[in-house]
């Protein structure tokens, strides 16, 4: 009953982006398979569908392990394994690229899953006590997809830094609901890059602020005659 996980692990980790979709180094946008940009909009939309798509399979997971058709030890093992692939994706994506990837990068990402093992464990604690019921429990694991996107604005960040951007702006996404951290970030503008916290940090929402970040260059004064 395991093999769908380690399937979805692979899937995730030989994706299209990097079989037909490149990085274009010169204007810092992947293309399609026909060459074509992607905007920034459809990128992070890739990023949401594989949250979506790993939200159900850690919701699938739990109810196996609530259902007693897996072992805590196994439940345990298969999310980690899947937070694992989901999250170095992400870090892909928001780096721009598997070749952009080094050794930071990577390093960033082994302290991200570092926090996010150390919560699991947690969990599990939790679980094995009786101290959640299965309902709470399947609450609980969707904040561990959900986290998944701090991985890739990490990445962008990193790779817009690199680019010369220096200025960024938080945008409240208006299908979601926002707490007031994220209402005050978004309303200071345009500011510096660094300013600001990344979207689930510093917030009441954590891993599940929907925000975004735009970023941009600073643009040269005009000279005057």
């Amino acid at each position: 009953m395991l093999n769908d996980l380690s399937n979805f692990s692979s899937a995730v980790l030989s994706t299209r982006l990097d079989a037909a979709w490149s990085y274009d180094e010169r204007t810092g946008r992947y293309r399609d398979e026909r060459g074509r940009f992607l905007s920034q909009s459809a990128v992070e939309a890739i990023v949401d569908s594989r949250i979506e798509r790993l939200d159900a399979t850690l919701r699938r997971i739990t109810g196996m392990m609530a259902s007693g058709n897996i072992t805590l030890e196994q439940w345990q093992a298969s999310v980690r394994e899947a937070i694992k692939a989901a999250h170095i994706q992400a870090a892909i994506i928001g780096n721009g690229g598997r070749g952009r990837m080094g050794p930071a990068e990577y390093g960033r990402v082994g302290q991200r899953l570092g926090q996010e093992y150390r919560y699991l464990q947690n969990f599990a604690g939790d679980l094995l006590a009786g101290r959640i019921s299965a309902p709470m429990a399947l609450a609980r694991i969707s904040l561990y997809s959900q986290s998944v996107r701090g991985s890739f604005w990490q990445g962008t960040e990193m790779r817009r830094q690199q680019q010369g951007f220096s200025l960024m702006r938080r945008i409240l996404d208006p299908q979601a609901q926002h707490c007031s951290d994220c209402i005050g970030f978004a309303a200071q503008g345009i500011v510096s890059l660094g300013t600001l916290p990344l979207p689930g940090q510093r917030c009441a929402c954590r891993s599940r602020c929907k925000c975004r970040v735009v970023y941009y260059r600073q643009q040269a004064p005009v000279a005057t005659v």
